[in-house]
């Protein structure tokens, strides 16, 4: 190593910054030695380059707080390993000094899983994969050009079409592949992040944890998947949380608790008479023990959807636990038309 390469290198483990002039002036070397050196170090992805001009400062990769650190790279999906990718980016963005503790677990996990969705179930030949470090955020984003995830769940559980799909995926302990996968991974991801979102074919689907809501759109067409997954660069949310306020202590660590939002089961999203959008709502559900039915955003609900999920559902399946919440008086009021114990 050249004396003016290690030179340089000390001065940044040590101070964090410099410039080239400063750098010159100490070491009583040529203008063009020290660039010559720094430009092989940023090169490397070392150092990288904040500002311009004279006054450009170099800092080590990854350190800068106000700048944007991106890793952007294309993997061919064969014996890739989510393991081995996420830790390149661990190490290439320095995140242990970038993030706290909790947002570097919970950027883990998230990844690891996303990406092994994409691994294993897309069909694609390749992935793309982006992360930035942003001013305040931790961003990932993940595309494959595979059969799409909306796609895949209708094919697999022989449903009738993409919308019906993305209402299976809400729920939880949707997997198109159960003797590998649980379900598990998309939805305890989905709870954890500040903001997820999944675009597929015609259909987006975006959990707002910042906002408490879940959202859908309609999108130009997009081949494959692409998710995109937003967490606080010092979150105070743990990885523990999402666990335990659906498969903890409570539920003997079983994923055993689940949420949906009415509001995603009908295209008119004021009024919900039906039975059948009520079955629809209710399907695969009796695999969970507590339910949480989120009424947000429903001004009216008929007597036979409620009928179907507050007096049927539960003759049929006692184990369950169904808790009506963020109902307005209406709602409320028909439901306990048809079962007397809500809302007592």
């Amino acid at each position: 190593m050249s004396a003016i390469r290690h030179a340089i290198l000390q001065k940044v483990e040590a101070k964090g910054e410099f410039t080239a002039d400063e750098l010159r002036r100490e070491l009583k070397v040529s203008r063009q030695a020290i660039h010559r050196q720094i430009k092989k170090l940023v090169e490397e992805g070392i150092l990288e380059k904040v500002g311009a001009t004279r006054g450009a400062k170099y800092v080590k990769k990854g350190r800068a707080p106000d700048a944007t650190h991106q890793l952007r790279r294309t993997y061919a999906n064969k014996d890739l390993r989510e393991d081995e990718v996420h830790a390149e980016i661990d190490l290439v963005l320095n995140l242990h000094a970038q993030v706290n503790v909790n947002a570097r677990e919970v950027f883990a996990y998230a990844f690891t899983e996303i990406l092994n969705n994409a691994i294993d179930h897309s069909q694609s030949d390749r992935v793309l994969v982006e992360v930035a470090l942003k001013p305040h955020d931790l961003v990932f984003s993940i595309r494959d050009y595979g059969i799409g995830i909306f796609e895949n769940i209708k094919d697999k559980m022989d449903l009738p079409s993409h919308e019906t799909a993305l209402q299976e995926l809400i729920k939880g302990k949707t997997t198109t592949a159960p003797d590998r996968h649980a379900g598990e991974g998309l939805f305890f991801t989905s709870r954890i992040a500040d903001k997820l979102h999944i675009k597929s074919h015609r259909l987006g689907l975006l959990f707002d944890n910042k906002i408490k809501d879940v959202l859908t759109e309609m999108i130009r067409f997009k081949r494959g998947t692409q998710v995109f997954f937003v967490i606080s660069r010092n979150t105070k949310k743990k990885l523990s949380d999402s666990f335990d306020a659906y498969a903890g202590k409570e539920f003997d660590y079983q994923f055993s608790k689940t949420s949906v939002r009415v509001k995603l089961f009908a295209k008119d999203h004021t009024k919900y008479v039906s039975r059948s959008i009520a079955r629809r709502l209710l399907h695969r559900l009796e695999q969970f023990r507590t339910i949480i039915i989120d009424f947000s955003g429903v001004k009216v609900i008929g007597q036979g959807f409620a009928d179907e999920i507050f007096r049927v559902f539960p003759s049929k399946h006692p184990h369950v636990d169904l808790k009506p919440v963020n109902a307005c008086e209406a709602v409320r009021a028909m439901i306990r038309h048809v079962n007397s114990s809500k809302f007592e």
